[in-house]
C-alpha cells in the first residue's frame, strides 16, 4: 500500500526526529514498489494526494509533483524526498540504495582510440584516500600514463579503489621511498618535471609551455610539495584564483591542470607511449 500508516494526531505526537524517520521508512517502501513496477498511474495519483496530506501536517507544501504516468520522474522525486528527510534528520544520504547508477560505457583499454600521453602524475605525501582515488580516475580520464606515489597510499586501499571507480585496477602506479630521487632519474630520461604549487616564482598553468613528455607533481593537501622535491622540479605553475581562497582541493586542482595538458597535447597529436 502507498498510504501513510499514521493519523495526523499520532504523527504530530512524535518527535521531529521520529517524524522524519517514519516518513523515510514510508517513502523507501514506495520507492521500491515504483522501482519494481508494482504501481501504476492511478496508484501514483493516490500517492500524490497522500504525500501532499502528510507534508501539510509538517507545514510543508510539496511543489511540482510529477505526472502520474511518468515512472522515472516519480523515482527521482521520491529519491530526492528521502534525501531531504535524511538530511533534516541528520542521517547520511545513501544514493546507492536508491536510483540505479547510470551506464558510464567505460571503454576497455585495448579499445580506446586515444593513445596514452607520455605524462605522469607524482603525488608527494597525500593522505586523503578519497583524493588519491579521485586522482587515479582523473589520470585515466585525461589520458595520462601512470602515477608515482611518494609516501602516498595506492590502489591496494579499498577506499582508493572505490573512489577511483575501478581506475586504480588498471592505471599503472609505483611507490617510491624517495620521490625526489625518482624524479631526478626521470629527468635524465628526458622528462620535464612541473610542480603545481602556489609559490612566488610560479606562472599560471595555462601560460606554461608543456613538453610532450613530463611529470606533474602534486603535494600534500595541507603542507604542499616537500622542499627537497621542489628543488628537483624544472617549472612551477599555479591555478589563478579569482575568489577569496588561494587554492583548490588537490584532486580538483589535479583535474584542472591535467585536462589542460591533455587538451593541449592531444590537439598536437600525441605520440603513443
Amino acid at each position: 500500500m502507498l498510504s501513510f500508516s499514521f493519523t495526523r494526531k499520532k504523527f504530530l505526537s512524535l518527535t521531529p526526529q521520529g517524524r522524519h524517520r517514519w516518513i523515510i521508512k514510508w517513502l523507501s517502501t514506495v520507492y521500491h514498489k515504483i522501482s519494481t513496477n508494482r504501481v501504476g498511474p492511478e496508484s501514483l495519483e493516490l500517492f500524490a494526494g497522500e504525500y501532499t496530506r502528510v507534508m501539510k501536517w509538517s507545514d510543508t507544501l510539496p511543489q511540482n509533483l510529477p505526472d502520474p504516468g511518468d515512472r522515472r520522474a516519480w523515482l527521482e522525486f521520491v529519491s530526492d524526498a528521502i534525501h531531504c528527510e535524511r538530511t533534516a534528520s541528520g542521517i547520511a544520504p545513501k544514493d546507492q540504495d536508491l536510483l540505479t547508477a547510470i551506464e558510464t560505457e567505460d571503454r576497455q583499454e585495448e579499445k580506446s582510440e586515444f593513445p596514452r600521453l607520455d605524462f605522469h602524475i607524482a603525488l608527494d605525501g597525500l593522505r586523503s584516500l578519497f583524493n588519491v582515488g579521485s586522482i587515479f580516475r582523473t589520470c585515466d580520464a585525461a589520458g595520462f600514463s601512470s602515477l608515482i606515489l611518494g609516501n602516498t597510499p595506492g590502489g591496494e586501499h579499498p577506499l582508493v579503489q572505490k573512489t577511483s571507480m575501478g581506475a586504480a585496477g588498471w592505471i599503472p602506479h609505483t611507490k617510491t621511498p624517495d620521490l625526489a630521487r625518482t624524479l631526478l632519474t626521470m629527468k635524465t630520461q628526458g622528462y620535464r618535471i612541473t610542480a603545481v604549487e602556489t609559490a612566488k616564482q610560479s606562472r599560471p598553468y595555462n601560460d606554461n609551455p608543456w613538453d610532450a613528455r613530463g611529470v606533474v607533481v602534486m603535494g600534500n593537501e595541507e603542507y604542499g610539495i616537500s622542499s627537497h622535491v621542489m628543488r628537483v622540479c624544472d617549472d612551477v605553475v599555479h591555478i589563478p584564483m579569482f575568489g577569496r581562497k588561494n587554492s583548490l582541493n588537490v584532486a580538483n586542482a589535479t583535474a584542472v591542470v591535467l585536462f589542460h595538458i591533455a587538451s593541449t597535447l592531444y590537439a598536437q597529436g600525441p605520440k603513443p607511449v
